[in-house]
Parts: structure tokens; sequence; C-alpha cells
């Protein structure tokens, strides 16, 4: 039987990739067969029309909220990011109210921006709750705090205690009570929860490809320089640096270039370091998602050297065009890949991760047969797992299932 969802999607974007893509396409899948609203920014509403999903046109109803002029300040600032986030957030509940008068809601979903220290009032509606798909577990590896600045290194503290007092954080737990169920992306997010919500967790990483990407693929070992991508916001926990660290641990004589995309605060200071590489390092700032695909159908290696992630769309889109990859095994990344299609990288430490990236660099370097190897099961990793039909079926059981369960209880 349809049902009718009501959906907080902060970012939710056509053609876009990152939370965009998650907002977009999930939303789409949900509507193949349920009745789906849509709350997002208003400054997304001229794409959205625009790419409007005909498809499901008569199933999804999109409604735009932005905060008074007042506020966007914070939007443009890096720091202030997470404030107008909470600002918005509590500015849809006055969207939310009006749609409750006229439209009665089976369910309500968090769908982006899900972090667990992030606000949603969603779940002070008396509507079914569904929390997530949902991050936040994930840390940076205790080896490199000493090396964050003084800033990163109390907002990880922080974290931590936020991490180990969860289980008395009120609003933390009122959210996991009101939830129906609750979507982790990681194990590391499940096991904040105590265990009697175990029996609501089930296991959704968000991120995935559509089928018009695999249009693109790279051509291996098509030239005599092996050209190195890497994109990423240029903040600590992206750890950007440990890539020109590594490339400037590598001899001259092999023949390598980087190509680095992405702005942020520590852009100058890996800026400063790649000077005295002996490769070319080129930076390129945030550029549209077409420019990063062209670019990555260029590459002959895609190294994604974060810290922290739930989930890498950015890495996902490099699997799907045929890319080895280079990665930590932690966090997202090590759910993302498996040994079949990139060199995962032990959590060491600051200075001993760039030792191990060149190696892993020069191993495919040397070995265009393996890079081929790699690239080619990473593609096919992404064809058969990674694809948002598989994130709409398991979504559609997951509403099966509460709706027997609901049934049962009654």
């Amino acid at each position: 039987m349809n049902k009718t969802i009501l959906v907080s999607a902060y970012s939710c974007e056509p053609i876009e990739g990152s939370e965009a893509a998650v907002g977009w396409n999930i939303a789409i899948q949900m509507a193949k067969r349920n009745k789906v609203h849509v709350i997002t920014r208003s400054n997304l509403r001229e794409k959205i029309e625009a790419y409007y999903p005909t498809e499901v046109a008569d199933n999804i109803t999109f409604h735009y909220y932005d905060t008074p002029r007042w506020m966007r300040f914070y939007k443009r600032k890096e720091r202030g990011m997470h404030l107008y986030y909470f600002l918005w957030q509590l500015g849809i509940t006055s969207v939310i109210r009006r749609l409750k008068k006229n439209i009665k809601f089976d369910y309500a979903m968090h769908l982006t921006f899900g972090n667990v220290w992030l606000p949603t009032f969603l779940p002070y509606f008396d509507i079914p709750f569904i929390y997530g798909p949902i991050g936040g577990g994930e840390g940076i590896p205790r080896s490199f705090l000493t090396k964050m600045s003084h800033s990163y290194f109390c907002v990880e503290t922080i974290r931590i205690l936020l991490k180990a007092t969860s289980c008395i954080n009120p609003f933390f737990l009122f959210n996991a009570v009101r939830s129906k169920a609750i979507l982790c992306r990681t194990e590391q997010t499940s096991s904040l929860f105590p265990r009697c919500f175990q029996n609501k967790i089930h296991y959704l990483t968000d991120g995935a490809i559509e089928p018009e990407f695999f249009e693109n693929k790279v051509e291996y070992c098509k030239n005599k320089t092996v050209r190195i991508i890497s994109t990423s916001r240029f903040v600590a926990l992206k750890n950007m640096i440990c890539v020109v660290q590594a490339m400037s641990l590598i001899p001259k004589e092999y023949d390598l270039e980087c190509v680095m995309i992405g702005k942020g605060p520590e852009l100058e200071k890996v800026k400063q370091l790649a000077e005295a590489c002996p490769h070319k390092i080129t930076f390129l700032k945030q550029v549209p998602r077409t420019e990063v695909l062209n670019q990555l159908k260029k590459g002959d290696i895609f190294i994604s050297p974060s810290l922290r992630d739930a989930c890498n769309l950015a890495l996902l889109e490099a699997m799907a065009v045929g890319l080895p990859i280079i990665c930590l095994n932690w966090s997202g990344m090590a759910i993302s890949t498996d040994e079949s299609c990139a060199i995962r990288l032990p959590v060491t430490n600051p200075e001993q991760m760039p030792k191990d990236m060149a190696d892993a660099i020069v191993k495919l370097v040397e070995s265009p047969e393996l890079r081929e190897r790699l690239g080619t099961a990473a593609r096919e990793r992404i064809r058969t797992v990674f694809n948002w039909d598989a994130k709409g079926e398991f979504i559609e059981n997951l509403l099966n299932e509460l709706d027997k369960s609901c049934t049962k209880s009654n």
C-alpha cells in the first residue's frame, strides 16, 4: 500500500554529488511507490524545477523554505554553517505544522546531513519517525589528534566527550526513543546507541551512483605520466596534506603528476608544501561536478586520504569510472571499498601514513596490470552494490517491515 512520507532534506539537488545527490535520488526512489513531500531550501528551487523528475511527478511535491535574509550570513562562513543549519531546521517546523493540517503522514524521515550531533525537530511531531541515514560515531584516529590545529583538537575532544556521554544525553536519547527505525551508516555510529535501541538499527550507506554515470570510463594506462586525482575539502580531517607528503617521498624518476580539487582553510598550507615536491601538483578550486568527472576520466589513480568519512561520494564516483583506489581501511572507506578494488592503508600515525601511501602509489605505478584490475573491480562494485535502485528497495522493504510491526502491535 502506498504511504505518505514527509522528508526533511536540507540538501536536495539534481545533477550534483555529495549530500545533494543523496537528498535528490533517495527522495525520487521513495516516490516510485509512495507519496513524498520534501522540505528543502528555497535557493534550490530553480534547479529542481528545471530538472523536475517527470517519471514520479504525480508522487513527489517539493516545499521550499529559507531563513530570513539576515540569518543567511552564517551559511557563507565555514564556521557558521552548523549554526545556520540549526536555524533552518528550527524554521521548517512552521512548514511541518502547516502541512500536517491538511495531510496525514505515515512517516517522517530526516534524510540529509544525517549526523547524530546535528539537530532535527521531526521527532517532536506526532508522525512515526525514521532517523537517518546517520553518521557521527566515526572519529579521527587518536594518533592524529596531536597534529591537529588547536581549534580542531578542541572540536574532536568535544566529539569524544559526546560519544562517551551519549547514553545520558537527553537530546540523543529522545531521538532514539521516538524513532521507529534508525538507519546507521557505520558500526561506529550504531555503537553509540544503548543496547535497548539496537533492535531499531538497520545499516544503510547513503551513497550511490546513478546509472548514467557508467557511460564514463577511464582509459587504462593511456599515458606515460601517471596521473593522480584527489578531491576533497581542504580541512584537517580530510588529510589532503598527506597526499603531498607522500608524493614528496617518491623519487623524481617516477613520472607522476597530481591534481587536487577542492577548497578550504588548509589549501594555502598544502600549496606551500607542494612547492618543494619533485612532482607536478595542480590545484583546482571547487569546480562543477561535470568538470570533476572530466578530471577523473583523465586520471590513473584516485587517493582518498580522509581520516573520517561515513560515506565519501567523491570516492564512489572515482570507483564508478574505473579508477584504482588508495584510501584508509577506516570508517566509511572500509565499507565502500574492499581488497579487490583498493589498496587500503592501515591506520597508523602522521609520520608513517605518508610512507605507506608513497609505497602504495609506487606499487600501482609499477604495475599497470594491477591498476586496471583494481579499477575494473571498483567499477563493478559500484554497479552491483552502490546504486540508487538498491537504496530504494531497501527503504521500501523497511517501510513494509514497519507496517507489519505496527499491525502486530495493534
